[in-house]
């Protein structure tokens, strides 16, 4: 039986997949996810080949579930796996190195003629280097994911993102549960089978699939699915559990569940431990077997310390003193990695706590995940928006650096946060490492791109952000500042590494300001220069050269207009005239606006307008993710802040949150 998949006007199929009994339903679904363009012929009987210009066999081997190896076959190929997935790889391997590229969940680079690369390695068996790799959807934001699993439950969109992360090496899927399907039966019902399918969608790939769950309703900053709305007593807190896991359990062959904590607020230690440990026997009541993992987020501040076993902590390292079997799951945030500077986020220089802790666990064997992100969103990266490929050398000095210790990681589950602006790019190369860790990051990104100088453009842009951001804590310069950020501040909440306020230049003395012009606006403008070159010398080009230049536009202007407003502030506190910076900053304002609007004609979701626009779902923000991008809020604010300070012009806050 051969299917053909394809527009019909193609005479010649790009890519022809023949495979056997076992494995045909599983291909034969999802190469359907492949763009009409690659005209896919796909066949359970060897023999009746179509004479597509790129053909293999795939068949299964005594090798470990996601191993596999890539051979040639006469003039054909051959896919040779331990399992579903490990074929699944195999082939997106084989197509990677004819030109194919798994770019965006909703768009894949398409060659015009596969042509296999001289460097691929024929014949040499593949296998992971970590066991569990995968996304952590982040559906308390309003982001593609949250449309399409929780808001407006789509399977067909849904089961892409699947087969993105497989054509990526990733084998697990997570997503936090939302707390309008606790109240309403209906809504319940109307998630509930659309979620089955998925999940089952998932186990047919070999992926696993979790969702997550927030343990304290008073710590529930962003409408989660909480397990206890109001603290009370263990009988009373048990009944509430016993009520919650239903809701998300039954019906659906969930694999983990993951469990938070919220930030910025903590709970007694023993009453924490005990809700723990009664949360994983409650669910193991409803759902016997699933495993739990708890999440430990950074923080600093004072409001999440607590004093237990003759140790001062933040209070999420507390989920590892619970009797259960949880994995504890080490959480870290923006593009900041363990091993180098954190610029104050979250009120920390770095976080070596949780190095610390996930370093002994993985010496001592026992189990423990790292959970670091690939965007943050909230006023800091792709909302502001600015293109941020500097995740990924962070993504990728971790797993060096344990690594180069001889520590063996186990879980590799990423937190992202949207895609558009380059940032699938991000979680591509993140679950890509978790397979195979290149030599180096450049390395790392070469992978994510057919063109090689393009490539290499984006690696040595990575590098640019990573000494301006990181080594030199440019990071809040280049963010956004909300109004939710403002009061958190009054309140020592902090969560984003903290800039010098507009007020606060021009409080400075004479020497502070030259101090601050030299360490901050001047390497702003290097920095403005350095992306604005890269993007002129790569030019206009395809759809993903002009995605990358777009994006190194953006960050451009963004270090320029944030440089020019501090330069008027400057020079207003010295009693100069700023008026040529505040209309320099109007200048890159306008230029950034003409430049969101070109990128959002080339978004690659089909479905874009929900991501800009004010709309009604079930997460506390009533606007998709890059609403502030598209308003370009975020400078709005800062140019308002700083020509009232200059200028005595009134202004209405925007506020930039809810």
């Amino acid at each position: 039986m051969i299917a053909l998949l394809a527009c019909s006007e193609v005479a010649r199929p790009l890519l022809g997949i023949y495979a056997g009994p076992e494995l045909f339903p599983v291909v034969n679904e999802h190469v359907q996810s492949l763009p009409h363009a690659t005209s896919v012929v796909v066949g359970s009987e060897i023999d009746g080949r179509a004479d597509a210009q790129l053909e293999t066999v795939i068949e299964l081997d005594d090798s470990c579930e996601e191993c596999f190896t890539v051979a040639a076959d006469g003039e054909s190929f051959r896919v040779s796996a331990g399992g579903t997935a490990g074929a699944l790889y195999g082939l997106a391997a084989l197509m990677e190195a004819h030109g194919w590229r798994f770019a965006h969940p909703f768009d894949t680079d398409v060659p015009e003629a596969p042509t296999l690369d001289a460097d691929f390695e024929l014949g040499a068996e593949q296998s992971p280097e970590i066991a569990r790799r995968g996304l952590h959807l982040h559906t308390l934001h309003p982001t593609e994911a949250m449309f399409d699993l929780w808001a407006e439950p789509d399977v067909g969109r849904s089961t892409l993102m699947l087969d993105w992360i497989v054509r990526n090496r990733g084998n697990h899927v997570q997503w936090p549960g939302l707390d309008d399907i606790a109240g309403n039966e209906q809504v319940a019902e109307n998630w509930r089978e659309p979620t089955r399918l998925v999940v089952d969608a998932a186990h047919r790939r070999g992926m696993t699939a979790g969702i997550g769950v927030q343990l304290f309703g008073m710590s529930n900053l962003q409408l989660a699915y909480d397990l206890v709305d109001d603290e009370g007593s263990e009988a009373d807190d048990q009944a509430a559990m016993e009520a919650r896991w239903p809701i998300v359990m039954e019906g659906i062959a969930w694999d983990t569940v993951s469990l938070s904590f919220g930030e910025f607020f903590a709970a007694d230690p023993e009453t924490f431990i005990s809700r723990v440990e009664l949360a994983y026997d409650t669910l193991q009541a409803v759902a016997p077997g699933v495993e739990m993992t708890g999440t430990i987020h950074v923080g600093g501040n004072e409001e999440v310390q607590v004093e237990y076993d003759g140790k001062e902590m933040s209070y999420y390292f507390l989920v590892d003193y619970a009797d259960r079997p949880i994995t504890p799951w080490v959480h870290s945030v923006m593009y900041y990695n363990l091993y180098e500077d954190a610029g104050g986020a979250y009120g920390l220089d770095e976080f070596s706590d949780h190095r610390e802790f996930l370093e002994t666990k993985l010496s001592q064997g026992e189990a423990v995940g790292y959970h670091p992100e690939t965007a943050y969103w909230v006023a800091f990266d792709n909302s502001v928006p600015t293109y941020m490929p500097v995740y990924i050398q962070s993504r990728w000095h971790d797993l060096d650096q344990l690594r180069q210790r001889g520590l063996a990681l186990q879980d590799h589950v990423i937190f992202e946060s949207g895609w558009e602006w380059g940032y699938w790019q991000n979680d591509a190369a993140a679950l890509r490492m978790s397979y195979t860790l290149q030599e180096s990051p450049d390395a790392q990104v070469a992978e994510l791109f057919a063109d090689d100088g393009l490539g290499a453009a984006v690696g040595e842009i990575m590098g640019t952000q990573h000494e301006a951001l990181i080594t030199n804590r440019l990071a809040p310069y280049m963010a956004g500042r909300d109004i939710a950020m403002d009061v958190g501040e009054s309140l020592e909440i902090v969560s984003q590494p903290r800039r010098v306020l507009f007020e606060e230049v021009l409080d400075m003395s004479a020497e502070e300001r030259d101090t601050f012009e030299g360490v901050v606006v001047k390497p702003l403008l290097a920095l403005s220069d350095a992306h604005l070159d890269a993007a002129l010398a790569l030019g206009d080009g395809d759809r993903w050269t002009d995605e990358v230049v777009d994006g190194l536009r953006m960050d451009g202007s963004r270090a320029a207009y944030v440089a020019a407003l501090y330069t008027a502030l400057l020079q207003h506190g010295r009693g100069e005239d700023p008026t040529l910076f505040l209309d320099a900053a109007d200048v890159f304002l306008e230029v950034a606006t003409d430049q969101v609007a070109d990128r959002y004609e080339s978004f690659h979701d089909p479905i874009s307008a929900r991501l800009v626009e004010r709309i009604e779902n079930p997460t506390i923000y009533d606007y998709g993710y890059l609403y502030n991008a598209q308003t370009l809020c975020f400078w709005q604010r800062e140019r308002g802040e700083a020509r009232e300070l200059i200028l005595g012009e009134p202004w209405t806050d925007p506020g930039c949150t809810l």
